[in-house]
């Protein structure tokens, strides 16, 4: 071959002899450094301890729901839980809830409590008027919730005394408290789970943006575009994480994307509440940010709307929130929003998490529903397992 043969041969831009012999085979190759790749990562180098394991990561870092969401650590309020027994039936509703539960368990096991600044402070859900007949189930919901947590306890219905403290409006009926719900710091989590990641020996390559996955007879390989042009990274196995984002590379999958819209007040001088918090079957969410609020939701109503994948705000939804914080949650306290972002999220019909294979040498994980960071480190054990398996 000469010298113009081999540069008709060679990408565009054309590779140094060290990108491609050190960067462009591996082992495992993962897309997406989200909460969910990342933890992926982490248990494929538990199970293979010499294989070479990359990220390939669009943004400056995961930020589809990852360093977007709102840092609950909860696994389902009251009226969602029952909602779920009502339409999927108990024991798929089981399934979720529990998935959900040993998820977070596995997430502090991983990552220290104060590395994420994890915060047991509890949760509670606000019941309105419409919503009172939920307390007349509330022995139903602990019963379930026993399989989950081994307490026959886990939700209780607070006393007026407590109740008036919180300092919410007169539209608040009743308050229905869960003590087994936390907090973290979505930055710090993404931080330390990406320190991990980094001291295991993972490579990250962030502005790689994959355009295509192929599956060939003995590897699978990856179209990746980059500042410095386009380049294609062969893998042993190849991991999709992408999750709202999943069906741009595999459109086949069950998923859709949801957006999530979140406000954060300027800090709130007397703060009457701290923890997490649920309204309308979760779909409003709030919770203690020092001394400023966080809510975030809304995506009822407009579900059709919000059905994308562009980052964004829509006026129906922003006013809602506004109006659910000055009329609700914070009535005849002085504030002004200091922050307001969006974040994307995955959906499946029957709101479990997707773990399969999609060919002999690429799989998938998606479908946390909102919940992130309960199902993310479960979902890479599960994936884990079934490459281990296959």
């Amino acid at each position: 071959m000469n010298i113009n043969d081999c540069i008709a041969k060679a990408d565009s831009p054309i590779q140094s002899y060290w990108e491609y012999s050190s960067f462009q085979h591996v082992d495992i190759c993962i897309v997406g450094a989200g909460i969910i790749g990342l933890s992926t990562a982490l248990e494929c180098r538990k199970r293979y301890p010499d294989a070479l394991i990359t990220i390939l990561e669009k943004a400056p870092h995961g930020h589809g729901a990852t360093t977007r969401n709102a840092g609950f650590a909860c696994f389902g309020s009251a009226t969602e839980l029952l909602h779920d027994i009502d339409v999927f039936g108990k024991d798929h509703a089981l399934n979720i809830a529990n998935e959900r539960f040993l998820g977070l368990s596995s997430l502090l096991q991983r990552c220290a409590p104060e590395k994420i600044k994890y915060e047991a402070l509890g949760g509670a859900e606000l019941i309105r008027a419409h919503e009172i007949s939920y307390l007349d189930r509330i022995d139903e919901v602990n019963a379930f919730a026993e399989n989950i947590t081994g307490d026959p306890h886990t939700f209780r219905i607070v006393s007026t005394h407590e109740q008036k403290a919180f300092g919410f409006s007169d539209a608040v009926q009743a308050v229905i408290m869960n003590k087994y719900e936390g907090q973290v710091h979505s930055g710090y989590l993404h931080a330390t789970l990406e320190s991990l990641a980094r001291a295991a020996d993972i490579r990250i390559e962030h502005g790689s943006d994959v355009l295509q996955v192929n599956d060939n007879d003995d590897h699978g390989s990856l179209h990746v575009s980059t500042c410095n042009g386009e380049y294609a990274l062969h893998a042993q196995t190849i991991i999709l994480c992408t999750n709202a984002m999943m069906s741009k590379l595999a459109p086949e999958l069950d998923i859709k994307p949801g957006r999530g819209q979140v406000i954060v007040t300027s800090p709130i001088s007397g703060l009457s509440f701290q923890g997490a918090f649920h309204i309308d079957e979760g779909y409003y969410y709030f919770r203690s940010l020092g001394d400023r609020v966080l809510l975030g939701g809304g995506r009822n109503l407009d579900f059709e709307g919000e059905e994308t994948y562009e980052f964004g705000h829509s006026s129906i939804i922003m006013e809602a929130l506004e109006t659910m914080l000055r009329e609700v949650i914070l009535p005849k306290k002085e504030f002004i929003i200091d922050y307001a972002w969006s974040g994307l999220m995955g959906f499946t019909p029957d709101k479990k998490s997707r773990v399969s294979s999609l060919s002999n040498h690429v799989y998938c994980v998606f479908g946390c529903n909102g919940m992130g960071i309960a199902l993310a480190s479960r979902i890479a054990e599960r994936i884990a397992s079934l490459i281990a398996d296959s």
